[in-house]
């Protein structure tokens, strides 16, 4: 998910505070150092508590897909002035792992925790859709989000390359694991599959 740095008007600078709230990072403001949880999209301590973040659309893609589409693109350089060697994943053996390291309270059995969902929220409902099984067909998919329509476009690749409304307006989206989505989405509907 992508957030936008203003909020009421002044801009923030944000940064990553190496603490979790429900398993999940939290973010902080070099302003003020309140605490900003990305899944509750708000402050939720410090001297910004409760106010909110606005969600910008986004689009996650591979490199490759993003190359073809952006052929002009410049990439950071990876050399940083620091030892740190970024081709290496800190987090890999998580990733693999069937475990959930830090407690998020209890999990619904929906889904396996760690399966990876598209999580959409639109008039404050709720869905979780499996990648595994949306990735796996090719096209547009249709449902509703709320009583709302919705459209998810999947790649021939099985990319999620979009998620838009009826009139083809971009809708803000976020990949997370079953856990994280459900710790915070307690009463999110699940996708269970049609075209």
């Amino acid at each position: 998910m992508v957030y936008s740095r203003e909020v009421e008007g002044k801009l923030y600078t944000f940064g990553v505070s190496g603490r979790l709230y429900k398993s999940n990072v939290l973010l902080y403001d070099h302003q003020t150092e309140s605490l900003w949880s990305q899944m509750m999209e708000k402050a939720i301590a410090g001297p910004l508590v409760g106010k909110r973040l606005k969600k910008l659309s986004s689009v996650r893609t591979s490199w490759k897909n993003w190359r073809e589409k952006n052929p002009h693109t410049l990439v950071l350089s990876r050399d940083t002035g620091f030892k740190r060697n970024y081709s290496v994943d800190p987090y890999e053996g998580y990733y693999r792992s069937l475990g959930i390291w830090f407690p998020v309270g209890d999990v619904r059995r929906d889904l396996s925790p760690k399966e990876m969902v598209l999580g959409i929220e639109v008039k404050g409902k709720a869905k979780a859709y499996p990648v595994s099984q949306i990735g796996k067909q090719p096209g547009i998919l249709k449902d509703e989000v709320g009583g709302e329509p919705v459209e998810i476009e999947v790649a021939p690749d099985g990319e999620i390359v979009g998620v838009r409304d009826e009139r083809g307006e971009p809708i803000p989206a976020i990949f997370s694991y079953w856990f994280a989505w459900q710790a915070f989405q307690q009463k999110t509907d699940v996708y269970r599959g049609k075209r």
